[in-house]
C-alpha cells in the first residue's frame, strides 16, 4: 500500500475564499427559504418534467431540501479537504510533488462544493419562483453551473500545472 506524506498545510487566501464564499451561497439558500416560507401555498410543486410543467406536489417544507443539501455537501467537503492524503490522484505522490497536488485538490474540492451551493441556491429561488405558476424551466444560469460542475476540476486539474523551479 502507498504510504503517502501527511502534511500540515496551512490555508491559501484563495482556499478562505471560496469557503467564505461558499457559506454565504449556503445562508443565502436559508435566508430565501426562511424569508418565503410564510408567503408559499401550502402544497407547492417540487418536480418538474423536461418542459418545466409541474407533475409533482408536496408540503412547503420541502423549500428548505436545497439549503440542507448545500450545508451538508459544504461541510462533508470542507471536512474532506483535512485529509488530501486520503484522495485519488491523478500522478503519483512524492514528498517533492505532494505539498503541490494536495493544494491543488483542496483548491479544486473547494471549486465544487462554491458551485454546488450556488446550484441549490438557484435551485431554491426557481422552486420559489414557480409557485406562482407552476413552471420551472431552468434558466442559463443553471445550465451554466451544472456545466462549471462538470469542466472546472478537469480544468484545474490539467492546466494548474507546478511552476518549474
Amino acid at each position: 500500500m502507498e504510504t503517502r506524506p501527511k502534511l500540515d498545510l496551512p490555508k491559501t487566501s484563495l482556499e478562505r475564499w471560496l469557503d467564505v464564499a461558499s457559506w454565504i451561497f449556503v445562508m443565502l439558500g436559508f435566508a430565501l427559504a426562511l424569508n418565503s416560507y410564510s408567503d408559499l401555498p401550502d402544497l407547492i410543486p417540487h418536480h418538474f418534467n423536461a418542459a418545466g410543467e409541474a407533475d409533482r406536489y408536496g408540503s412547503k417544507e420541502i423549500i428548505f431540501l436545497m439549503p440542507i443539501i448545500a450545508f451538508v455537501t459544504v461541510a462533508g467537503m470542507m471536512f474532506m479537504t483535512r485529509f488530501p492524503h486520503k484522495f485519488n490522484y491523478l500522478n503519483t505522490i512524492t514528498p517533492e510533488n505532494a505539498a503541490f497536488e494536495y493544494q491543488r485538490m483542496r483548491v479544486l474540492l473547494r471549486v465544487v462544493y462554491l458551485l454546488v451551493s450556488l446550484l441549490t441556491l438557484t435551485l431554491t429561488w426557481n422552486l420559489v419562483q414557480s409557485t406562482t405558476d407552476h413552471t420551472a424551466k431552468p434558466g442559463v444560469e443553471f445550465w451554466v453551473l451544472v456545466a462549471l460542475i462538470i469542466i472546472a476540476p478537469w480544468l484545474i486539474l490539467l492546466f494548474w500545472k507546478k511552476k518549474p523551479a
